[in-house]
């Protein structure tokens, strides 16, 4: 495709930037550089904040206003200068075309897509932990608005859901997709060791099950994955990446906590095949999750993303075998791959699409809640215990990620993942029990009645379901 020709346009469009943060200070600096992109507000925790994040990314400070109002706000816009502003409700009013959501934090994004609906603007969705609750309501929600709520190119989802429509629209059959988890696992043959997101695991006995023996490949990724067993081999990022991308495909996991195997990049299409071929999956259209092995000197796949494609045609497989494409030992399935994602830098890209062309790097109306992120304890937890979620990757602590089939909250079936943050424990839970509404006492939250809004709207109106049905079926 001819980018210069597909964004043909003389429109400049205009981006507020909630969440100025890595990504979000990305999508500032990389708007300085388009010609039809201009992200003038960055909205932040405050107002200095935000100034802060304009700043680093090559605003200079006299061309930087900060905003607490909506009166300063528009006299700042009207001005031209950039806007500082700590609540996207003081910038609403402004005629933007798109708020980019990429706070990380799941509630706040909740209230920051809503409000941007409401008042008429599209939404870039970064924040992967919001859309996996309510992302199908809010997509819907803006489609009955004539506006879009869509994932950004620069993250996974987006990507990867690309990558599958493609394969789609040639006609493959999809084995398996999914990404490479966020950290390589680097292995330094001198020193007997790996390395993984800048700290060193011992691994003496990886040198045994660095090649994988014919016909033993499953057995020796396996006992592999145990000789590594100390560095954390899934994430919640992940498993909550894969399941935005299973709404918006119909795709879905292999098993509910994923195989998460330790692969090198030319292992993956064995691996990731059906059982009878030599690999480890029951069937095909299934979401996987890889952890990238390889030594210093080789390609990093780290945050890539993947299809696995059904080789119809041996010769034309074969031919591209011997021009490196990367095939199975059965030669039954190969792997098709973009091994980067360039987060703020390249999710403009979206924006263009979403503005110009009323495009979604998504689902679009396709997105139905197929699955939820959900929670099961790896400890035993106490009543009036409370669950916080910490640290870069919104994790919380005693708390296993695992995907099931959507359901409506209810008593027994499973809570999403991230509605729990803040929750108490009401009754004493047990180590491998999944978390379900029972068992804690959820915070009054925007994502949480966003989702109760989400559940009547999927799971109590007979009409949609039956329409989602056919569509299935056809």
């Amino acid at each position: 495709m001819n980018y210069l020709q597909h964004f043909d346009s003389e429109k400049i469009i205009e981006a507020c930037i909630a969440g100025a943060g890595d990504f979000g200070r990305g999508m500032l600096r990389q708007a300085r550089q388009m010609r039809n992109l201009s992200a003038r507000i960055a909205v932040d925790v405050t107002a200095e904040i935000a100034a802060q994040a304009l700043q680093r990314s090559g605003v200079p400070s006299d061309q930087i206003m900060v905003c607490q109002t909506k009166s300063e706000a528009t006299s700042a816009w009207d001005k031209g200068f950039f806007i500082a502003t700590g609540s996207l409700e003081s910038v609403c009013h402004l005629p933007f075309d798109v708020v980019v959501e990429s706070t990380g934090i799941p509630d706040i994004g909740a209230r920051h897509a809503e409000i941007a609906l409401q008042t008429g603007k599209h939404v870039g969705i970064a924040t992967k932990e919001t859309e996996s609750v309510v992302g199908p309501y809010l997509t819907h929600l803006a489609e009955r608005n004539d506006l879009l709520f869509t994932p950004l190119d620069g993250d996974q989802p987006s990507l990867l859901i690309g990558l599958v429509t493609w394969a789609e629209t040639l006609g493959f059959e999809i084995v398996a997709a999914g990404k490479s988890s966020e950290y390589d696992f680097i292995w330094d043959e001198q020193e007997k060791v790996v390395w993984c997101n800048g700290i060193r695991y011992e691994a003496s006995d990886l040198e045994r099950f660095w090649a994988l023996p014919d016909n033993q490949e499953v057995s020796a990724v396996a006992a592999r994955s145990e000789v590594l067993s100390a560095i954390p081999q899934i994430s919640v990022p992940d498993l909550c990446e894969m399941t935005n991308v299973a709404n918006a495909t119909g795709l879905v996991p292999d098993r509910p906590d994923f195989h998460a195997m330790v692969l090198r990049t030319h292992e993956v299409p064995t691996l990731l095949d059906h059982e009878r071929f030599g690999g480890v999956l029951q069937g095909s259209g299934r979401l996987e999750v890889f952890n990238c092995l390889r030594r210093p000197d080789e390609v990093s796949f780290a945050g890539g993303v993947f299809v696995i494609l059904r080789c119809e045609d041996s010769d034309s497989w074969e031919l591209l075998r011997n021009k490196g494409h990367v095939l199975s030992r059965s030669g039954n399935s190969a792997m098709v791959y973009l091994p980067r994602h360039l987060l703020g830098l390249e999710a403009p890209i979206s924006l263009l699409d979403a503005v110009l062309n009323k495009l979604p790097s998504g689902g679009g109306s396709a997105v139905w809640p197929h699955v939820d992120l959900v929670a099961r304890a790896n400890q035993d937890f106490a009543s009036s215990q409370l669950l916080e979620m910490r640290g870069h990757h919104r994790h919380i602590e005693g708390l296993r990620p695992e995907i099931h089939q959507g359901a409506p909250l209810s008593h027994s079936s499973p809570v999403p993942f991230y509605l729990l943050p803040g929750a108490k424990i009401v009754r004493p839970i047990k180590a491998g029990k999944l978390i379900t509404l029972a068992d804690v006492d959820l915070p009054e939250s925007h994502l949480h009645r966003l989702r109760l809004t989400q559940d009547a709207m999927f799971f109590n109106d007979t009409s949609s379901i039956m329409e989602h049905s056919q569509k299935e079926t056809s």
